[in-house]
C-alpha cells in the first residue's frame, strides 16, 4: 500500500510540474505574441505544444492551436526570418514590409521577459503566503514507528506526542532533529 501511495505522490508531483511548465510556455509565447502585435509584425500562428494541431481556430487572421506533443510552443512570425533570405524569392505570397532590427530584438526578448515576470509573480506568492509545509513537520505526534529502529527500542508508539527531548521543549519534528543533534 505504501508503494501505491508513494507512486501516487510521484505522479501528482509530475502532474503539477507539467501544469506549471505549460503555464510557463503559454506566458512565454504570449510575450512574443503581444510584443509582435505591439511592434506591428504579422503573426500567422500561435500554438501550444508541437506537432500537427489537434485543435486549431482562426481568430482575426491568427491560427490558434494545440499540438499533440506536450513539449513547448511557438509563435509563427514570418518577418523574423524572411524565407526569401533562406530559400530564394517566395512566389505567390504578398511580400511583407521589412521590420527594424530593434523590433526583432524587442520581440525576441519579450518571451524571456514574460517568463521572468512569471517567476517574479510566483516568488511574490511564496513570499506573501509562505511556503507550503507538510502537516507532519508542524506536529510532534508520532505517525509510525519503524521496527528495529531506536524509537521502537525506546518504547515510542504511533500516536505518542513528543513534548521535550532531554529537557528541551520541541514544537515540531524539525525542532526534534535539532534537539537530538545537540
Amino acid at each position: 500500500m505504501e508503494f501505491l501511495l508513494g507512486l501516487g505522490k510521484i505522479l501528482w508531483t509530475l502532474f503539477q510540474v507539467i501544469i506549471l511548465f505549460n503555464i510557463l510556455i503559454v506566458v512565454h509565447e504570449l510575450g512574443h505574441y503581444w510584443a509582435a502585435k505591439w511592434r506591428g509584425l504579422k503573426v500567422e500562428k500561435f500554438q501550444i505544444w508541437f506537432g500537427k494541431p489537434i485543435w486549431k481556430k482562426n481568430i482575426k487572421g491568427v491560427q490558434w492551436g494545440f499540438g499533440w506533443i506536450p513539449m513547448g510552443g511557438f509563435v509563427a512570425l514570418p518577418q523574423m526570418a524572411p524565407m526569401e533570405m533562406l530559400e530564394g524569392k517566395n512566389e505567390g505570397k504578398e511580400p511583407l514590409p521589412p521590420i527594424k532590427p530593434s523590433d526583432k530584438i524587442i520581440v525576441a526578448f519579450a518571451g524571456p521577459l514574460f517568463s521572468l515576470g512569471l517567476a517574479f509573480f510566483f516568488a511574490l506568492l511564496v513570499w506573501g503566503f509562505g511556503k507550503p509545509v507538510r502537516e507532519q513537520l508542524q506536529s510532534t505526534v508520532v505517525g509510525s514507528v519503524v521496527p528495529g529502529m531506536p524509537a521502537e527500542k525506546a518504547g515510542v508508539l504511533p500516536g505518542d506526542e513528543i513534548l521535550e527531548i532531554d529537557g528541551v521543549k520541541v514544537q515540531s519534528f524539525a525542532g526534534m532533529v535539532d534537539s537530538i543533534l545537540e
